[in-house]
């Protein structure tokens, strides 16, 4: 059965198409350019399930849900319990969809092993999850380009200037653009050392989305072997939903 996987993002779509459980396709696409879904997928089997989650809006949305039609997506929401994990929202359902589906994959790559889960895209979130799969909470912050904006929007002079990573800055650009790199870092180092601080034992972070290969050279240096990077933990999150089967057997 070809099952189509879909992560909804704040700047575009991801997707992978699956059979069984098998890879077939993936890719990511701009909002303007949604058309081109369909295109890659009449290259293969007929879909016959999508699930996704949407944090992009409901236009967009809609338009994926016309794009697909007639087959239905399922649209994850999350919840106080699902794939072995403990949502400890006091809402749970305000949870960001793609926040937990990035926490069920997340739980399957940590391998039993408390960590921290970054997803560093158009805003970057930092959660923490036990290695019994408590999802204690998290943090939102403004991604790499969204802090670089409104330091240009909030101020007459600095603009968007360039810069390269430097241990001490000498430009304004580099200082900007440094001065982002390291609060996103921080944000990162904070809920590691509060987690640590509860475990008494050093945890892993798993790091993906979009400015992963920003913080990547910034993080693997603290970190001694406990930085992860992984592609697209929303994806594999929703794999795990959609063939709770097979990963069992896998484990």
């Amino acid at each position: 059965m070809s099952t189509l996987l879909l992560d909804a993002g704040n700047s575009r779509l991801k997707w992978r198409l699956l059979d069984e459980g098998a890879f077939l396709d993936e890719g990511a696409l701009d909002y303007a350019k949604l058309d081109e879904l369909a295109l890659r997928l009449a290259d293969h089997p007929p879909v016959e399930r999508v699930l996704g989650c949407n944090v992009a809006g409901t236009e967009v949305g809609q338009r994926l849900d016309a794009l697909l039609a007639p087959c239905p997506i399922a649209w994850l929401r999350p919840e106080a319990h699902s794939g072995g994990l403990h949502n400890h929202y006091r809402n749970p359902g305000q949870l960001g969809a793609d926040r937990w589906a990035a926490l069920l994959g997340a739980f399957e790559v940590s391998a039993g092993r408390d960590c921290v889960v970054v997803m560093a895209g158009t805003a970057m979130t930092v959660d923490v999850l036990t290695a019994k799969g408590e999802f204690l909470g998290g943090i939102i912050v403004p991604g790499f380009k969204l802090m670089r904006t409104a330091l240009a929007q909030g101020t007459a002079d600095l603009g968007l200037p360039d810069g390269d990573q430097a241990d001490f800055p000498q430009s304004t650009g580099e200082a900007i653009v440094n001065g982002a790199l390291q609060a996103l870092v921080g944000a990162i180092e904070e809920m590691r050392l509060r987690l640590e601080g509860i475990s008494g034992k050093p945890v892993r972070v798993l790091l993906s989305g979009g400015d992963a290969t920003l913080l990547t050279p910034l993080l693997a240096p603290r970190l001694a072997g406990r930085l992860l990077p992984v592609d697209n933990l929303v994806l594999r999150g929703l794999a795990r939903l959609a063939f709770p089967e097979a990963r069992r057997k896998e484990s």
